[in-house]
C-alpha cells in the first residue's frame, strides 16, 4: 500500500514537472500591439543553421514538442545530413510554429549539446517561413550582409548637450522609422543630442539643410545630385534604404501599364521636381524604343490615389513600401513599373538618404558623427524588430494607419540594409552611374564630383 501511494505521488510530481515545462495556451496571450515580428535578416544572423527543405513526416504530432523530419534541399547556413530531424514545433496556441507533411519552407534552427537541431523561435510561430523567391532572396541578402552597426559596440557622443533638427522629406512614414526609434529608445540622448524631428515644409530639404535652418534632413540621391550641380553644399551621410524601392503606378482598371511605352501621353502627378522626374520617365520610355512623354501636373503633397480615382491624374511615382502596400490594403488594383526592374534604363540609386551640409561636416564633425551613429542604432533595431519600430512610430504619430505602418515596417526590414556590409553604407559606383545618367538625360547642366556628394566616414565602426 505504501509503495502504491509513493508511486502515485511520484507520478503526480512528474506530471506537475512536465506541466511546468510545457508551455500553456495562456502563456501565448497576444500582447497589446500584437506579437513581436522579427525580420528574416535578424533570424538568419541569430540562427546556427538555416536550411530549405520539405517536411516528410511529423513525429509526436499533437504534442507540445513536435519533430519535423525534413528532406533538405539546401543548407543556407551551416551544414548537416540530407535528412534531418528538427524538434520544437507545435501549436500556435503555445506560440510555437505549426508544421505539416509536404510543407516546403526555410527553417531556422539551433543546435543542442548533442548536435540535434531544434526550432529557433524568436517571437510568435516564426521558426520557419514559406520558401518563395522573395524569402530566398532575403536570406541570401542576410548571408552576404554584415552587422548593421559594422561590429560597433560603442558609439559617438558630443562633449556637451547639443540641439539638432532633422527635417523630413514627406509626411512621417516608415522610411523614417530609425529616427523615431533612436529618439524613443534614448539613443540620441545617449549621444548627448536633443533631436527635433521637423515635418516637411514648402522649401526643399536640401535648401533648408544647406542654409543651416536644419542640421540634417531626409533627401534622395537624385535630389542631392541636382542640388550639388546647382551649388547647394549638401552631403549624403547614409543610405536609408540600400536599393531603389520606388516605381511608377497606374490604376489597372483605368490606365493599364504593362511596359514603359505605355507611359506616353499619361497625366503624371508630379511631386515638384519636374526636371528629375521627366528625365527618369523619358529614359524609361526611350528604353522601350518609344517616343513621347507624359503630361506633368504638380500635385505637391496631395494624396495621389484619390486623384487617380477621380480621373484627375493617371500616373504617380511611389515608394512601394508605403503607397504600394496602402493601395493593396485598400483593394486598389495597380499596374507597376518598379525601377529595380529597369536598371539598364535608369541605374539603381539610393532613395532616401540622410543628408547634412558641408559646413556641419567641417565645423561640427562630432555632432554629425554622434547623430549618424545614433540614427544607425535606430535603423538596426528597425531591421531586427520591425513590429516594435512600428509601435514606436505609431505612438509618436497616432494619426497614421496602424495596419499600414505594421505591414510596411515588416517589408522594409529586409530592404534597409539588404546585402550591404552595414546599414547606411554607400558605394561610389552607384553615385557615379546615376550622375552620368542625369548628365546624359539633360537633367544636369554640369557634372558633379560624386566623391564629395556622399561619405561613409560617420557610420559606426568596430573600433573608434
Amino acid at each position: 500500500m505504501k509503495r502504491f501511494v509513493f508511486s502515485a505521488i511520484a507520478l503526480a510530481l512528474a506530471g506537475l514537472l512536465f506541466a511546468l515545462e510545457m508551455p500553456s495556451a495562456q502563456a501565448c496571450t497576444e500582447p497589446a500591439g500584437g506579437h513581436p515580428v522579427y525580420s528574416i535578416a535578424h533570424r538568419v544572423r541569430q540562427s546556427a543553421v538555416v536550411l530549405e527543405g520539405t517536411v516528410k513526416a511529423v513525429e509526436d504530432q499533437g504534442s507540445h514538442n513536435e519533430t519535423a523530419v525534413v528532406e533538405v534541399a539546401q543548407y543556407l547556413k551551416g551544414e548537416g545530413e540530407p535528412t534531418v530531424r528538427i524538434s520544437g514545433f507545435g501549436s500556435t496556441a503555445l506560440c510555437l510554429t505549426p508544421i505539416a507533411v509536404g510543407q516546403r519552407a526555410i527553417f531556422f534552427a539551433e543546435r543542442a549539446e548533442n548536435g540535434a537541431l531544434r526550432a529557433r523561435h524568436f517571437g510568435f510561430a516564426d521558426a520557419l517561413v514559406a520558401a518563395t523567391p522573395e524569402t530566398r532572396s532575403a536570406v541570401q541578402a542576410a548571408l552576404l550582409a554584415g552587422d548593421p552597426l559594422g561590429g560597433a559596440t560603442t558609439f559617438a557622443r558630443t562633449a556637451t548637450p547639443t540641439d539638432v533638427t532633422v527635417m523630413l522629406d514627406w509626411t512621417p512614414n516608415t522610411n523614417h522609422l530609425g529616427l523615431y526609434v533612436a529618439k524613443a529608445k534614448g539613443y540620441y540622448a545617449e549621444a548627448n543630442l536633443n533631436v527635433t524631428i521637423q515635418p516637411a515644409g514648402d522649401i526643399a530639404v536640401d535648401q533648408v539643410v544647406s542654409s543651416g535652418a536644419a542640421q540634417f534632413g531626409i533627401s534622395y540621391q537624385e535630389g542631392v545630385t541636382y542640388s550639388r550641380a546647382t551649388g547647394l553644399p549638401v552631403v549624403s551621410v547614409a543610405a536609408i534604404i540600400q536599393h531603389n524601392t520606388s516605381g511608377f503606378v497606374t490604376l489597372s482598371s483605368k490606365k493599364p501599364l504593362k511596359r514603359p511605352a505605355d507611359l506616353v501621353g499619361l497625366r503624371y502627378g508630379s511631386f515638384g521636381s519636374p526636371i528629375i522626374e521627366r528625365a527618369v520617365i523619358d529614359a524609361l520610355i526611350a528604353c522601350d524604343s518609344a517616343s513621347g512623354s507624359v503630361e506633368m501636373l504638380d500635385i505637391g503633397f496631395a494624396e495621389a490615389f484619390p486623384l487617380m480615382e477621380r480621373d484627375q491624374i493617371d500616373l504617380v511615382w511611389i515608394f512601394y513600401a508605403w503607397s504600394g502596400i496602402r493601395a493593396q490594403q485598400r483593394g486598389l488594383a495597380l499596374d507597376m513599373l518598379m525601377l529595380k526592374d529597369y536598371t539598364a534604363c535608369v541605374p539603381d540609386y539610393y532613395t532616401p538618404v540622410l543628408v547634412t551640409s558641408e559646413r556641419m561636416i567641417a565645423e561640427q564633425p562630432e555632432v554629425v558623427r554622434a547623430f549618424v551613429q545614433a540614427t544607425a542604432r535606430g535603423y538596426a533595431d528597425a531591421i531586427a524588430n520591425p513590429s516594435e519600430a512600428a509601435r514606436i512610430l505609431l505612438a509618436a504619430e497616432p494619426d497614421l494607419d496602424a495596419d499600414l505602418v505594421r505591414a510596411s515596417a515588416i517589408w522594409l526590414a529586409e530592404q534597409f540594409q539588404a546585402e550591404a556590409p552595414q546599414w547606411g553604407v554607400q558605394r561610389a559606383e552607384v553615385w557615379e552611374a546615376f550622375t552620368d545618367f542625369m548628365l546624359k538625360a539633360g537633367a544636369l547642366e554640369k557634372p558633379i564630383d560624386s566623391a564629395k556628394a556622399f561619405t561613409n566616414d560617420f557610420l559606426p565602426r568596430a573600433e573608434q
